[in-house]
């Protein structure tokens, strides 16, 4: 018994200066605004987060009011034309691509041990080029998340902003009767003297002219297509008929004022929050609003939000899915349904006596051997 009690003494005192769990502990530690103790060899690892590239076209109408618009409804005889300066924006297409990128809130500090049995066999961390895991202890590990080239194009389609035939001639010649009488005893003469001077129109002599040339041009129209000059003029006829239309449409602009459209490409990066996930993307003068609206599918709701902090384990994330919808004045253009790494939780996985892999898009466990 006395010889019993002595080896039991013997064993405690072991254990006591060798505890079981004494090597090959990893201590995984998260960056807050807290310094972290980096005195001890370890390195750096992050989570994914997931940052949508939205890729936006847009349509911007300008509509202009005519030099001559005061004077349409005189020489025109309609009220239907621009009379002020407007511009309207109008999203027509919407695509939303996920990209991933290292979560400032998701930074953790791995500690090595600080001892290491004999027995004990090396740690193989993989690691993407931005610091997200690939794999514990695994070598079949494939880097699929790379960094995503930027391409911004911009298209201008058909909308000048000036009129033709308003650089015109700014003169017209004025003629001023000079009436002279010459009375000689009891004979009058009255002589007529002409002067000629140039002075400046007004748009209201702009008006009446440019009011005449369309009077002369739809006339012109109906003499040619009624066939008045006996000529057969084939296939020019059409090319005649076009260009007096065009004529005519460059006159009436005068008075009915323009339309310039011009479609643009925008890329615009959104980082969604779990406190903030829909927010407004661009907004157009105050009142052509496009804004992203993220439904949650709550796929880990019932999951803890915060895992509790162990030694030899390391954290990965578990994605939750969302809807995805652009939005303009309450229509909706785009909706899609995707994964969205940082609305949904982190948790820990075990690294004692394991392989693992992970995605490095989305920080997810995706494989785990028990040894």
């Amino acid at each position: 018994m006395k010889q019993f009690q002595t080896s039991l003494f013997v064993l405690l005192a072991i254990c006591m200066l060798n505890p079981p769990n004494s090597f090959g502990q990893f201590t995984i530690t998260k960056v807050t605004t807290q310094p972290v103790n980096t005195s001890l060899e370890g390195f750096y690892y992050s989570l994914p987060q997931t940052v949508l590239r939205i890729d936006l076209v847009i349509e911007k109408l300008q509509q202009i009011p005519g030099p001559l618009s005061e004077y349409t409804e005189n020489y025109l005889g309609t009220s239907d034309y621009i009379k002020s300066n407007s511009t309207t924006y109008r999203l027509v297409n919407a695509n939303v691509k996920p990209t991933f990128e290292p979560d400032p809130d998701q930074l953790y500090y791995v500690q090595f041990p600080t001892e290491k049995s004999k027995d004990e066999k090396g740690t193989t961390f993989n690691l993407s080029s931005f610091g997200s895991l690939l794999s514990y202890n695994d070598d079949k590990s494939d880097e699929s998340a790379k960094p995503e080239s930027i391409d911004q194009t911009l298209i201008f389609v058909a909308g000048e902003n000036d009129f033709q035939y308003q650089a015109d001639y700014h003169r017209k010649k004025k003629i001023d009767t000079i009436t002279r009488k010459i009375t000689i005893d009891t004979v009058s003469i009255e002589r007529f003297i002409y002067r000629t001077s140039w002075v400046d129109k007004n748009n209201e002599d702009k008006a009446n002219e440019a009011a005449l040339q369309i009077t002369n041009i739809r006339e012109a129209r109906f003499n040619l297509l009624t066939g008045y000059q006996e000529v057969n003029y084939g296939e020019s006829m059409k090319y005649m008929d076009q260009q007096l239309l065009k004529l005519e449409r460059q006159y009436l602009e005068l008075f009915l004022g323009k339309e310039s459209k011009t479609y643009v490409n925008q890329t615009v990066y959104y980082t969604p929050k779990k406190d903030a996930a829909s927010g407004m993307l661009i907004d157009f003068n105050g009142n052509d609003k496009v804004e992203i609206q993220i439904k949650l599918g709550g796929t880990v709701g019932l999951l803890p939000e915060n895992p509790a902090t162990k030694p030899d384990h390391i954290y990965y994330r578990i994605p939750d899915f969302a809807t995805i919808e652009i939005v303009q004045n309450g229509e909706v253009i785009y909706r899609e349904k995707m994964a969205v790494n940082q609305l949904g939780v982190t948790a820990a996985a075990p690294l004692d006596k394991v392989k693992s892999q992970f995605d490095p898009k989305t920080g997810t466990l995706t494989k785990i051997v028990r040894e």
